[in-house]
């Protein structure tokens, strides 16, 4: 795919910075394109890195098997948290189809904006994309959660027709020991992100999505799980203020050549290194370097 030629970038949207040219590699060593700009790949400009960062933020995940179990037996708000005598046999994953079809409404903001609610695992789980209208409305990546929560909530109580006296437990069950704690401690609503507060500091947010979730969403595809924590990893930078001036040439350097395969050269260190240790490696690094001119 041409990036700057097939629609997914235009020359006259690169402000050219850097002489670097590279070429794209998959994840067999199946040469994709060459000749691409450097700044191609940036996260300011590259459509699908944009589009990657907006569906982490709007990807919310509930677990219905779980809630209906916490409700059934009272035990709402975290580990080793009971409360006696309270409890709410409803069947959420029996009813799944419709939840999501209420919770869709509930949150949409527009009749055709990109809500979407997918049954998965056999009603066992709810995927929600927030619309992203609610987050061009706000300043926090947080809205997705809270948004999903508290339309979960309504949606519960609507459709089972749950009383003022036992809505309560439905709160607690989806939002968790939240407020008492800054996360939603028990809760059956999860992001890929950590809260804020969890963070080490601004422009955390992407570095700290967990290694396991990536597997998973890569499907334990080592070149496809790489690529996407080295593109994580480097539009946090962006966020950080890491990658201002000249050091932005380095993040979009590391980018491309360790996630994204450039020239081919993670496939082959791989391949020649495949019963290795990491000395070999980077023995091998320091070898192709010197034979592409680099040191």
């Amino acid at each position: 795919m041409d990036y700057c030629q097939k629609g997914v970038l235009k020359r006259e949207d690169i402000l050219p910075r850097y002489p670097d040219k590279i070429d794209l590699y998959d994840d067999r060593g199946n040469l994709v394109d060459t000749n691409v700009p450097l700044e191609a790949i940036s996260p300011l400009l590259n459509p699908a890195i944009k589009q990657m960062v907006q569906l982490i933020k709007r990807c919310v995940v509930v677990d219905l098997e779980g809630l209906e179990k916490a409700l059934a037996t009272g035990a709402v708000g975290g580990a080793r948290c009971i409360v006696a005598g309270r409890s709410l046999k409803l069947d959420l994953v029996a009813n799944a189809e419709a939840i999501a079809d209420k919770l869709a409404e509930c949150i949409r903001v527009k009749p055709d904006d990109d809500t979407e609610v997918k049954v998965i695992r056999g009603g066992k789980t709810l995927l929600v994309y927030v619309p992203s209208t609610r987050f061009e409305a706000g300043v926090e990546y947080t809205t997705g959660c809270t948004t999903v929560a508290a339309g979960l909530c309504n949606t519960i109580i609507e459709m089972f027709n749950v009383d003022l006296f036992d809505a309560d437990l439905i709160h607690t069950a989806v939002w968790g020991r939240h407020p008492q704690t800054v996360d939603m401690l028990g809760g059956f609503v999860k992001m890929l992100l950590a809260m804020p507060q969890a963070n080490e500091g601004p422009g955390y947010a992407l570095r700290n999505v967990p290694v396991a979730h990536l597997a998973i969403i890569t499907r334990k595809n080592a070149m496809n799980a790489a690529a996407l924590a080295s593109i994580l990893e480097h539009t946090a930078a962006f966020e950080m203020g890491d990658a201002i001036g000249p050091f932005e040439r380095l993040h979009l350097l590391g980018l491309a050549y360790q996630g994204l395969n450039a020239n081919n050269m993670v496939y082959d260190l791989v391949k020649e290194n495949g019963n290795g240790t990491l000395g070999d490696v980077v023995r091998s690094t320091e070898r192709r370097a010197v034979e592409d001119g680099v040191i």
